[in-house]
Order: structure tokens, then C-alpha cells, then sequence
């Protein structure tokens, strides 16, 4: 019997043996693998699992409101691609023009993956569950009717036993609805029953919030300005993140996404066929959920306080105010539906959320095509606090301008602007195009057109300065895929995790222009993310930026294919690909010839316990530097060795940076940014390979746990790095504008 148990123990033994030399064998195929194997690493030794025990590290276990996917990846950063990829793809299928053809759901389908489902894992793809049993005969009043009965108003007055003489609300809406097609009544008819469903849920989800502190977050609008270093706590917010019931919410803004595409797919339709005149198709009613607005095909003016549902059925428009937005507490559930026409969305109140917005509630705008202007200040343009707002533009040439807080950003709560087709352009003072704030999901979509995302980088234009740029210049940008927390231990000790920003944008020669934190950046346990398909791409920023982050957070920028230009500007720049104090920053770029352009450290930079990962996979690339940073896998070794007191978790850990150019014969140069003079860059070139730290520095550290590697392939003819590959299918080969 003991002989027996000897020889299954050795067995035993020879069968993992077998298996780590089979796990390192495929590692070592691609050229991560065969870098890893260079610095004596494995897949074991990615990523970060901090314990308990490691003193002074802020805990992730009592940092609240962290995102699904953090400590997972935190842990595994080998699967950041992925996550992101799946992002993309639910752009690629579900807003593809043969998706959109046939199903009226694709809004939804891509609101779960690149929203929803970050925040929470009790809902799955399926559909809104929509359900609607109209009356035949008058299924608009019926349908309005139901309302008062669901809400416990009264519809039909009296007194002493007998009906009042007024109001009469029947008969004033029956006179409203008169003008109104059946058909029209119909499907209108069952798109408020949808809301009205989504407003029941809405009253279920704040069912346990306190009036007073509802009243109180209501009138917060410069959070994302005081969070990022704690300088002001509102109990008030913390209050309500905790009580309010985010699903419940989130399935009201499900209902509003599927029920806004089905209408509107119906009302399109219903204007082909139907030869009536549809400029007369008018209506506007009081509910008590808010007023019920349809207007026709004239140029017309939209401006209400307290709209539930507005539908336009087109011409050049102008909105104002608070459109598919929760304009109060009262009205928390609002949609508006343009159809067609060169519109303009005009908000100038800084107090009043607009254009796709929610504030303890749901809140949509979607407008199906046309030439359209966007302007706002605050929590606009696809933003939520403590609820979720969509913003959905299909079609056409689009500008969008912003102060602040939207074009996908959100704090406690889901924030997404997605636009289909046309060329577009974005402007922003910052915290939006793709942000997250404290608890949030913020996302930017745009699949395809030759779009332009600009936040203001100069502090003389929009006052947001950042004491990391020289005299205070540049801005915190917060914008393009970012993620911000609030950093709580230098200040009250209430520290909250970052959301995740994400920009997604699939075709097009694109312009992104920031200043710093941006474009792929963490911060504080927040991720942020770029995803870019295609297109000769230019990025212009300037510090902390371009796949970054610092503190305990995740930073990625990948861009599948183009002649791109990758430029960071500023003095005292780091980026492209740059990590502090436990950050996981990856920076992908996938194909042709591109430029880098930087003055100071990055193109695989990391400080103070991080892991990078920088990795350009083909073409005849151009590096431009200043000569004076650290680059191309460069790590800071020997800060911390030994650790002091402060520093106790770093005998934990792995710092990781790594540098790779993978194919193409690359040119790497060094110039003097205040003379023009240009030199060989002597650090890097076809065929290198660097260490940081070399061998000899290894030998002298007291923690040996630091592994950087520059290192140029020259040509690469291995396999397809297996974590960056693409691995999933798509639903149509071919793409379509």
C-alpha cells in the first residue's frame, strides 16, 4: 500500500512537471511568450492579487464600488484584449445596417455589452421583456387612461355622488388624439405602456431613498471635478448609491431601448406606406407621468419642463432645454424620438440634465438621421448619475459640444452616446467621450465615419489645470476612454473605486486631441479604455495618456490597423503605454506604418510596482524622442530596494515592462525639441534587445522582482501573439457604412 502511494506521488509529480513545460511551450510560440521566457517569467507571474497583509496598500476588499471586471483583470491582464474586443464586436454585429434591418434591438444588444453588464451580472441579452395589450378601438386613450389608473389619480372627476362638469380629461383627450392615424395611435399606444412599465419599475428602485438626499444629489454637478482627490464628500451621494436599487433602474432604461427602435422602425415604415399628412400629425397632452408630445413634419420648436415621451416625425427642429431627460425628480422616466430633419438639441442650463440624460432615473434621446448640433453644459449627451441616459444618433454628420460630465460618462450609474454613420465631431472641457466616474459606466460609441474627439487641452479655455504640466498649462482631461475614482487617503479616508470609460470606435481616419489623463487611463481602481478598428488614426496628447494610469487602475489603447500617429506633446509627458504605483497599462497597435512622437518618458515606461505592456506588431515605424526620458521597457528598479516602511507590498509583487516592435524595418530618433536637431537614437534600433535591469544591476538589488525588456524583432515570422488575437466571429464579414 505505501509502495503504491510512493509511485502515485511521482506520477503525480511528472504529470505537473509535464503540464507547466506544455503551458510554457505554447508561451513561448508567439513573441510574448518568447520575451516572458527571456526574463525568466511565466503566465503565473502577471498581473496583481494584493492581500490583506500588505500594509499601507489600499486594500481592494474595502474599496466600494469597484467594476465586475476589475480584480479579475487586475489579476489576469493577459485577457484585457478580450474584454475589449467583445465591447467592439457588439458594435460591429448589432449596429451593422443588416442587423438593424431586420431587428429592433440593436440599440439594446450593444447598451448590455458595453454598459449594463459591466455594472451588473443579473441581466443577460435577451430582450426588455416589452409587453403591451392595446385596445383596438382607442388604444392611445386606453393606453393614457392606464396611466392615471396605474399612477392612483383620478381621470374622471366628481362630487356629492354625481360626475363633474369639468375637467373633463376624456373628452380633452380624445380631442387631442382626434388629428392622430390609428396607426399611429397604435403604436404609439404601446410604446407608453412600455414606459409606463419603466416608470413602475423607476418608482420600485427608489423605493428605500430618502426624499431630502434625492433633493440634494439633484443639484451636485461639478463631481467630477472635487472627487478625483476627495476634496468634498457628499454623504447625500454615498446615501443613495447604497440604497438605490440600480437594477430596477437599469431594466426601466432596457424598456427604453428596445421600445424607442421598435417605434421607431414602426413610425418609418408607417410614413412609407400611410399617404396621409403627416405635418398634421400633432398632439400635446399632460399625463401624470409627464407630457405626451407628437409633432409632424414641420420645422418645429420643442421646450417642456415635464416630458415623458416626445416624438417628432420630422423636419429641422429646434429642442430645448431638457430633451429625453429627466428635467426633475418628479419626471424620471423621459424618451424623445426624432425621426428625421437637420435638428438642433440646445440646453443652456448648467442645473438641468439633457439630450440623453438621468438623474434617479432613466433617460433617452434618439434621433434616427439627419445633420444634427448638440449643446450642452453639464450631464448631457449620454450621462446618468444614480440612473442611466442613452443618447443614440444613427445617421448623419453630427457636432456635439459639451462643458462637462456626458458624451458617455456616468457616476453611480450608466452613460452612453452612441452614433452609427456620418463624420462627427465631438468637443468637451473634460470628464466625458468615454468616462467613468466614481461607481459609473461611461461609454462612447461611434462605428464609423471619419470623426474628430476633442477635449480642451488649455487651461486659458477651460480653467481645469494640472499641477503635472509645466506652470499649469494643460487641463485634467478625464476623457477618451478614462476611468477616475476618488482617491479618499489624502483627504477623509472615503475612498471610492473608479468607473470604467470606454471610447469605441470602429471605422474612419479619426483625430482624438487631449491634454492629460486621457485615452486609455486609469485611476484610483478605475479603467479606461480605447478600442479603434481601422483608419489612419491621429492621437495628440499630452501627459498621462495613451494607454496610463497611476494607482492601483487599468489603462488600454488598442487600434487594430492604419498608418497612425501617436504624439505626446508636452514637456513633462508620459504615455503610450505607461504605469504608476500598481497600474496594468497595455498599448496595441496592430499594423501599418506608424509614428511616435514623445518628449519625455513612455513607449513602455514603468514606475513604482507597475506592469506595461507595450507592443506595435507590424510595419516601418518611426520612434521620436526627446533622448532625455526613460523609454522602450525601462523600469525603475531600484526605487524602493529594499522597500521602506511605506513601500512593504512591493516584496509581493512583479513590476513588468515590456517593449516590443514585432516586424518592419523601424527608424528610432532622438531630437532636440528646442534646437530641431536630430540624431540616431543609439537606445533602440532593427534587432535590439535591452534589459532593465541589466544583469549586473539585478545582481545588486535586494528585491529582485523587477523585469524590463525592450526589444526590436526586426522580422517576426513566429505565430500571432495569442492574447491579442482576435478569437471571436463575427456576425457579417463584410462592413458597412
Amino acid at each position: 500500500m505505501r509502495q503504491l502511494s510512493i509511485v502515485s506521488i511521482v506520477i503525480l509529480l511528472l504529470s505537473i512537471t509535464t503540464i507547466d513545460s506544455n503551458s510554457q511551450n505554447t508561451l513561448n510560440k508567439d513573441a510574448w511568450g518568447e520575451m516572458f521566457c527571456r526574463l525568466g517569467l511565466t503566465e503565473d507571474d502577471l498581473g496583481f492579487q494584493p492581500k490583506g497583509y500588505w500594509t499601507r496598500y489600499p486594500d481592494p476588499k474595502d474599496i466600494p464600488y469597484k467594476m465586475l471586471a476589475f480584480d479579475d483583470l487586475f489579476a489576469e491582464p493577459q485577457y484585457i484584449y478580450d474584454f475589449v474586443r467583445i465591447m467592439a464586436l457588439s458594435v460591429e454585429d448589432y449596429l451593422h445596417p443588416d442587423y438593424l434591418a431586420e431587428h429592433n434591438n440593436g440599440l439594446l444588444k450593444v447598451a448590455y455589452y458595453c454598459g449594463i453588464r459591466n455594472m451588473t451580472a443579473q441581466f443577460r441579452d435577451y430582450s426588455a421583456s416589452l409587453w403591451a395589450e392595446i385596445d383596438d378601438e382607442e388604444p392611445l386613450l386606453m393606453a393614457i387612461k392606464g396611466i392615471y389608473q396605474q399612477t392612483g389619480r383620478v381621470y374622471r372627476f366628481n362630487v356629492l355622488g354625481n360626475a363633474a362638469d369639468f375637467p373633463l380629461i376624456e373628452r380633452d383627450l380624445r380631442e387631442a388624439i382626434a388629428p392622430i392615424h390609428i396607426a399611429v395611435r397604435k403604436a404609439v399606444a404601446r410604446t407608453i405602456l412600455h414606459l409606463l412599465e419603466a416608470h413602475r419599475f423607476q418608482q420600485i428602485a427608489v423605493r428605500n431613498i430618502d426624499y431630502q438626499d434625492a433633493v440634494d444629489c439633484w443639484r451636485i454637478r461639478q463631481l467630477g471635478e472635487t472627487q478625483f482627490d476627495g476634496m468634498e464628500y457628499f454623504p447625500q451621494l454615498e446615501d443613495c448609491a447604497q440604497n438605490l436599487d440600480f437594477n430596477s433602474i437599469y431594466y426601466a432604461g432596457c424598456k427604453l431601448l428596445e421600445s424607442s427602435e421598435q417605434l421607431a422602425d414602426t413610425l418609418i415604415a408607417l410614413k412609407e406606406s400611410l399617404k396621409i399628412d403627416w405635418k398634421k400629425q400633432n398632439m400635446d397632452v399632460y399625463t401624470p407621468i409627464g407630457r405626451l408630445v407628437i409633432a409632424g413634419t414641420g420645422k418645429d420648436t420643442h421646450q417642456y419642463s415635464d416630458a415623458f415621451l416626445v416624438i417628432d416625425l420630422g423636419g429641422n427642429d429646434t429642442y430645448r432645454g431638457a430633451v429625453g431627460s429627466t428635467p426633475s425628480l418628479e419626471i424620471p422616466i423621459s424618451l424623445t424620438i426624432d425621426l428625421d430633419g437637420n435638428d438642433k438639441y440646445i440646453n443652456d442650463d448648467e442645473f438641468l440634465p439633457s439630450q440623453g440624460a438621468a438623474i434617479l432615473g432613466a433617460g433617452m434621446l434618439l434621433d434616427v438621421s439627419g445633420n444634427d448640433y448638440y449643446q450642452s453644459k453639464r450631464l448631457s449627451q449620454g450621462a446618468a448619475m444614480l440612473g442611466i441616459g442613452i443618447l443614440a444618433d444613427l445617421e448623419g454628420d453630427d457636432e456635439y459640444r459639451l462643458w462637462t460630465s456626458g458624451q458617455g460618462g456616468a457616476y453611480f450609474g450608466i452613460g452612453l452616446a452612441i452614433d452609427n454613420r456620418g463624420d462627427d465631431k465631438y468637443y468637451l472641457w473634460g470628464d466625458g467621450q468615454g468616462y467613468g466616474g466614481v461607481g459609473g459606466v461611461g461609454t462612447l460609441v461611434n462605428r464609423s465615419g471619419d470623426d474628430k474627439y476633442y477635449c480642451e487641452p488649455l487651461a486659458e479655455k477651460a480653467f481645469r489645470p494640472d499641477y503635472h504640466s509645466k506652470d499649469g498649462k494643460l487641463n485634467y482631461s478625464y476623457a477618451q476612454g478614462c476611468g477616475i475614482g476618488r482617491r479618499g487617503d489624502v483627504s477623509d479616508g472615503h475612498s471610492w473605486a473608479g468607473g470604467m470609460g470606454t471610447l469605441i470606435d470602429i471605422e474612419g481616419n479619426d483625430l482624438y486631441e487631449s491634454a492629460n489623463w486621457s485615452l486609455g487611463c486609469g485611476y484610483w481602481y478605475g479603467m479606461g479604455f480605447v478600442y479603434d478598428g481601422s483608419g489612419n488614426d491621429t492621437y495628440k496628447s499630452a501627459s498621462w495618456t495613451q494607454a496610463a494610469g497611476a494607482h492601483f487602475c487599468i489603462g488600454a489603447l488598442i487600434d487594430e490597423a492604419g498608418n497612425d500617429v501617436h504624439q505626446c506633446w508636452e514637456e513633462q509627458s508620459v504615455g503610450m503605454g505607461f504605469g504608476h504605483d500598481y497600474t496594468i497599462a497595455l498599448f496595441l497597435n496592430r499594423g501599418g506604418d506608424d509614428v511616435y512622437k514623445l518628449k519625455d518618458n513612455g513607449l513602455g515606461y514603468a514606475i513604482n510596482m507597475s506592469q506595461v505592456f507595450f507592443f506595435d506588431t507590424a510595419g516601418e515605424d518611426r520612434y521620436i524622442t526627446g533622448g532625455k526620458g526613460d523609454n522602450y521597457g525601462w523600469n525603475n528598479f531600484d526605487r524602493f530596494n529594499p522597500p521602506i516602511i511605506g513601500a512593504f507590498q512591493v516584496l509581493f509583487s512583479n513590476q513588468i515592462c515590456l517593449f516590443a516592435d514585432m516586424d518592419g524595418k523601424d527608424n528610432y530618433t532622438i531630437i532636440d525639441y528646442e534646437t530641431g536637431a536630430k540624431g540616431v537614437d543609439e537606445r533602440m534600433s532593427d534587432g535590439a534587445e535591452i534589459f532593465f535591469p541589466t544583469e549586473a544591476e539585478l545582481d545588486s538589488l535586494a528585491n529582485k522582482r523587477y523585469y524590463g525588456l525592450g526589444k526590436d524583432f526586426k522580422d517576426w515570422d513566429g505565430p500571432e501573439m495569442e492574447y491579442f488575437r482576435d478569437k471571436m466571429k463575427k456576425r457579417f464579414e463584410g462592413f458597412k457604412k
